[in-house]
């Protein structure tokens, strides 16, 4: 009897610190986001960057737009296709408001829970005089690995956690 317990808990222990050693591994390296915000004119458009902005890994990221005067406030919202994952990453994020007027917006990067990531003043020389919306937005792989891959070490981990 004691050496099937003495057996179990010797496996139980080296699966708690293989467990650990994971963990610690794939968090070994990863710096936190520095989560930064910028925006730049190009004609009738701004340009809007949120670099290294933490979030799940499996996010898929959308934008949404609510402009308020010459505030235009930009919200990020997280969504999923399956579920959520038991990590996070450094995304960098961008999207576009097209069809300004002329003259100078704050814009404003906030999530949908209300927390603002970061805000710039930008001037807008030439416009269309229009509503603005939102144009093109892209998102970078987590980390540097493409969300659900499984050939990879980082991958595979997410997808055992899924």
């Amino acid at each position: 009897m004691r050496k099937v317990t003495l057996v179990i808990l010797s496996g139980l222990a080296s699966s708690l610190i293989f467990s650990v050693a994971l963990c610690v591994a794939a968090l070994a390296g990863e710096p936190p986001c520095l989560d930064s915000v910028r925006a730049q004119p190009s004609g009738s458009t701004i340009l809007v960057y949120h670099d290294q902005a933490e979030w799940n890994c499996c996010a898929t990221i959308e934008f949404s737009m609510v402009p308020a005067h010459d505030t235009l406030n930009v919200i990020e919202t997280e969504t999923f296709a399956v579920g959520p994952c038991h990590c996070n990453c450094c995304f960098d994020l961008s999207t576009s408001i097209v069809d300004l007027s002329p003259g100078t917006y704050l814009v404003r990067v906030l999530s949908s829970m209300g927390e603002v990531f970061g805000e710039v003043s930008v001037t807008v020389e030439v416009g269309q005089f229009t509503d603005p919306v939102l144009g093109e937005s892209s998102q970078s792989p987590c980390g540097g690995w493409a969300i659900g891959k499984v050939n990879e070490t980082w991958g595979y981990i997410k997808v055992l956690y899924r």
